[in-house]
């Protein structure tokens, strides 16, 4: 989710700590705080480079033992700003459900979190998602929110999450029949979209060809063809090519944050050589791809070079073997 959402979040969240929502509230500032905190991950891309942030990004500073950490921090810089009645327990406390919320709503959307040990993702919600804001404001104007009221907001994002599962599931479903009786095998990904919440965004792997598109679920009464949008085709090589780029160390770094990937093989005959770029098949934005890694490979398909390609495939960032 986006910054804004998360912070959005965190303050609902002080909402039932029987206290009133204020900007001179300790337990209000800390949960915000604490909601936003995993994020500090970024200052990755300061100190080394968009390969190893988009390696680590919600990693380790997402887990349990970070968000304990980032709460210790913010309450006791909290403590020392002069707040009457101060409780360190109490703010520690709502700020580590605020850094925890964060955690959570990550983990639903696409690209996932680190809460434990793996990175999980349920992929149902976009970054940003106006229903999960709208609960959040009105959780925010409500004041001190009562045990009915937080009945009611887990409810209504509880049934809301539910229908989106839901959704997801059906689209699956529909585009797995669509492809297979076009295709002999097809292994579809669905995820929310990234310009329309309530669209999806697919990809299918076939035999021969790999498919990135959208799928528009409002469109309950068109014909299946209307409600699918085939975004890019492209055709599949060997697959043996896929093993050895997994095989060299740029290909294990990408394929860990880029589990849909597409290779294409280019046979350099001037000098000798095979260039194989991957590409992360999740994030097609304005008529391309976001994330690629180039692996270049000698006659012989040994090793020569590698890169990765982040938000820009003009950006190239060497990999070492």
């Amino acid at each position: 989710m986006d910054p804004l959402t998360h912070g959005l979040v965190g303050v609902a969240i002080s909402a039932f700590s029987g206290t009133a929502v204020s900007i001179n509230n300790p337990l209000t500032i800390g949960a915000m705080l604490g909601a936003m905190s995993p994020d500090l991950d970024f200052v990755i891309r300061l100190y080394k480079d968009d390969a190893a942030y988009l390696e680590h990004h919600r990693g380790l500073s997402h887990s349990v033992p970070f968000l304990v950490g980032f709460s210790v921090v913010i309450t006791v810089i909290l403590s020392q700003m002069g707040f009457s009645n101060f409780s360190f327990l109490s703010t520690l406390i709502w700020t580590f459900v605020g850094a925890l919320s964060h955690t959570g709503l990550d983990i639903l959307n696409s690209y996932g979190a680190k809460l434990f040990r793996k990175k999980r993702k349920a992929n149902i919600l976009t970054l940003y998602d106006p229903v999960i804001s709208i609960v959040g404001l009105w959780l925010i104007m409500n004041g001190k929110n009562t045990l009915y009221e937080l009945m009611t907001g887990v409810l209504i994002i509880g049934v809301y999450l539910l229908i989106r599962n839901k959704s997801r599931l059906n689209a699956t479903m529909i585009l797995k029949q669509y492809f297979k009786a076009r295709y002999k095998k097809v292994e579809i990904f669905v995820m929310p979209s990234l310009k329309a919440f309530y669209k999806w965004d697919f990809i299918a792997h076939t035999e021969s060809h790999d498919i990135v598109g959208q799928f528009n679920p409002w469109w309950l009464i068109s014909k299946t063809e209307k409600r699918i949008k085939i975004q890019h085709t492209m055709e599949v090589v060997d697959k043996s090519y896929y093993d050895l780029f997994r095989s060299a160390a740029v290909g294990e770094i990408f394929t860990r944050f880029s589990p849909n990937l597409h290779i294409n093989v280019t046979k350099d005959d001037v000098n000798n050589q095979y260039i194989l770029m991957a590409t992360d098949l999740r994030y097609f934005v304005k008529k391309s791809f976001m994330h690629h890694a180039t692996l270049v490979l000698d006659q012989d398909l040994q090793f020569i070079s590698s890169y990765l390609h982040p938000y820009n495939l003009n950006k190239a960032i060497p990999i070492y073997q």
